[in-house]
């Protein structure tokens, strides 16, 4: 393998057997360390159980079984496959459902046989919080040495570019910044629809024009692990003229769509039957199922405690609704919610009872008649929100998302906003990011609902249960008292 620095330094020579040889390593590494992690965390879980390092022959059976569900279950996640360009958080996230369904087959597993009660709660809660614990350093660490070792060149693969457009100098800037995922782009071959070069991608030395011959020549000549093809896809007599010849070298191709007009949202490429296709937009179901489960345990669990927490001040402020005017103690409204659907959403009643047009829902603006003392307080701390908990309890809502607009409002908003309805790609939220960024309450110019639905679509691309908790820790710093709801 040919490593070059990207401002024409020198090359250094490495054997392609010998890059497969890293990764092969890398994997058994892996493999085996997550074995043995598994096994040291049953011990010392045992040890501060029982104080005493060996198990007896029941535990080490319980120690058996398990193993084996824990090489089940790690096979079947994708915990094994090359993490380059993928986030470590990511990766923690599918570890944790890994191990918890280990447990959750052995507790199966436990009931069947009835072997349970003859094994200590204690023992085995402490074996799962730490293993998992040992399991998220073990990786971290292997991570952080294969970093290293690409941050100096080693174990990198060469990419060969066709085509200069957008994406490529995405990609380029996107691994200049992290040498870690182990890519370097080392030049490109020049076509009839490249773009002005950027600061970034300036830096790629030009290896010739896209003609088949110049690409043969080039691939005999020097060694490259992947070629990326940046052309139109309407042009297919030339990329399968170029396919033709990449058939002679058993490398990676990857085509490299410019569909950067295309208004994507978390788009991905998929294989349905034998038939492969990309996905250009889509909210969090269908791109990671595992991010999906983990945001619904996280939305019930918060609310389940948030509810324990705070029922006493949802009593309190219903009284205080109840005293403050006549009328129900809960305002219900109809929203979109998840793929656009309707679903009435609660709040504590702040305004007198009134009859709103058919038409047009008027905003709450600064010294509205229609709110209450009462109700102006709960607006200005934003209590009147407390009831979409059971929103969140009944599945219709999330803690976190899209705040959820007026249905009349969306009427009037999709007309005026690009990609205004990609909100409802997943649930609304009590709080959201556009939220906590500042724009909350009355949007009496059409900018600040731009800006807000484009903190929404930023929320979304990239969701993530850390961006979550971020979120929530924001909102009682930045959304209570904030002066911006009437």
């Amino acid at each position: 393998m040919l490593l070059a620095d990207l401002s024409g330094g020198t090359q250094t020579t490495s054997s392609p057997r010998l890059l497969s040889k890293y990764s092969a390593a890398a994997d058994v590494v892996l493999r085996v360390s997550d074995i043995v992690v598994v096994v040291a965390a049953a011990i010392v879980a045992y040890r501060l159980r029982f104080d005493t390092w060996l198990p007896t022959a029941g535990y080490r059976v319980v120690i058996g079984t398990t193993l084996l569900y824990a090489v089940i279950c790690f096979s079947a996640f994708p915990l094994y496959r090359s993490w380059r360009g993928r986030g470590l958080l990511r990766e923690c996230m599918v570890l944790g459902l890994a191990w918890t369904g280990v447990f959750a087959l052995f507790a199966v597993h436990a009931l069947i046989v009835q072997m349970g009660q003859y094994v200590s709660r204690a023992w085995l809660g402490t074996w799962y919080v730490g293993g998992f614990a040992a399991l998220v350093l073990s990786r971290t660490l292997l991570r952080n040495c294969l970093n290293m070792l690409r941050s100096t060149g080693l174990d990198v693969q060469r990419v060969v570019v066709i085509g200069l457009r957008t994406p490529v100098f995405k990609l380029q800037k996107y691994l200049l910044r992290n040498s870690w995922v182990g890519l370097q782009i080392v030049g490109y071959f020049q076509s009839r629809y490249d773009m002005v070069p950027s600061a970034a991608s300036s830096r790629l030395p030009c290896l010739g024009i896209s003609a088949p011959e110049e690409l043969e020549r080039y691939l005999q000549e020097n060694t490259v692990e992947q070629v990326w093809i940046s052309m139109p896809l309407g042009d297919r007599d030339r990329i399968k003229s170029l396919l033709q010849v990449l058939d002679r070298f058993p490398i990676t191709v990857k085509l490299v769509p410019d569909l950067f007009d295309f208004g994507l949202l978390n788009q991905q490429g998929e294989q349905i039957g034998n038939v492969p296709v990309i996905n250009l937009r889509q909210g969090g179901v269908d791109r990671d199922n595992y991010f999906v489960v983990a945001k619904a345990l996280q939305d019930k669990l918060v609310a389940v405690a948030a509810l324990l927490v705070l029922w006493p001040l949802l009593l309190a402020i219903a009284i205080g609704v109840k005293l403050s005017s006549p009328g129900p103690v809960f305002f219900r409204q109809k929203r979109h919610g998840l793929g656009g659907r309707e679903f009435h959403m609660l709040k504590f009643r702040s305004m007198y009872v009134h009859q709103e047009g058919q038409v047009e829902v008027k905003q709450a603006t600064r010294g509205d008649a229609r709110i209450t003392r009462f109700g102006a307080f709960l607006r200005r701390t934003s209590l009147d929100e407390l009831p979409q908990i059971f929103n969140v309890l009944g599945g219709s809502m999330s803690i976190v998302g899209p705040r959820p607009h007026a249905a009349q409002h969306n009427s009037h908003y999709e007309k005026l906003i690009n990609h205004y309805m990609q909100r409802h790609y997943v649930k609304p939220g009590i709080t959201g990011w556009a939220q906590v960024n500042g724009f909350r309450g009355e949007t009496p110019e059409l900018r600040t609902m731009k800006k807000r639905v484009q903190y929404d679509l930023d929320y979304i691309r990239r969701w993530s249960l850390w961006l979550d908790c971020k979120i929530i820790v924001l909102t009682a710093f930045r959304v209570l008292g904030q002066k911006t709801a009437y």
